[in-house]
């Protein structure tokens, strides 16, 4: 599988709009992608799984082009009607990346599905527990949190690095794979690597 190129990347320009849509920064998109091939390496994912995730990691939120501008920018906590409307994003991401013929589209149709499931069946869409989410899902889960945490969006400031990650210690077993946060804390110094080179501004205090 060829290394992703943004220039010749046919997936580039869909990234684009649904970074401009969502009004994330292409930075965000970046580091999760980063941070999953970290993670996935770490954990020991082949070559090419790795890949594969790294190139579809950063269409996991692809739904959320299909939510109202008046629920997906608004400034401050959502109405549980709201709530109900947000996670939609889940289904019409899967929807909207589930085409035959494409590895990279069906691995982010999986992460689009999956990156709101939790590790103790709490999640949504599908209520899936454990191992029954796929990695790919799990990883995203795990990196789009920590990268969502520490960098400040239209409802909140940034965390601090050292709570974020003990968000992540927190919920191990919980919302997260165990072994995937074991592995992203070993990898921690890589971590600090991605999040300095690709922060958007001023980064979380340790």
């Amino acid at each position: 599988m060829p290394a992703r190129n943004d220039a010749t990347d046919p997936l580039a320009a869909l990234r684009e709009t649904l970074e401009a849509h969502s009004r994330e920064t292409g930075s965000h998109a970046r580091r999760v992608a980063e941070y999953s091939r970290l993670l996935a390496e770490a954990a020991g994912l082949d070559a090419y799984s790795t890949q594969l995730l790294y190139l579809a990691a950063p269409l996991h939120d692809a739904g959320k082009i299909g939510i109202p501008d008046e629920v997906l920018h608004k400034p401050g906590p959502h109405s549980e009607a709201e709530r109900e409307i947000m996670r939609t994003h889940v289904e019409l991401g899967r929807r909207m990346l589930n085409r035959p013929g494409s590895p990279v589209l069906a691995a982010a149709a999986i992460v689009a599905s999956q990156h709101h499931e939790r590790w103790d069946g709490q999640g949504y869409p599908d209520g899936l527990r454990g191992e029954e989410i796929h990695v790919f899902g799990r990883i995203t889960a795990l990196v789009d949190v920590f990268d969502a945490l520490t960098s400040p969006r239209c409802y909140k400031e940034a965390w601090p690095l050292h709570r974020a990650l003990g968000y992540l210690v927190e919920h191990a077993g919980r919302r997260f794979d165990p072994v995937l946060v074991e592995r992203f804390m070993q990898s921690l110094d890589a971590v600090l690597e991605i999040h300095q080179r690709l922060r958007d501004g001023p980064g979380p205090a340790h």
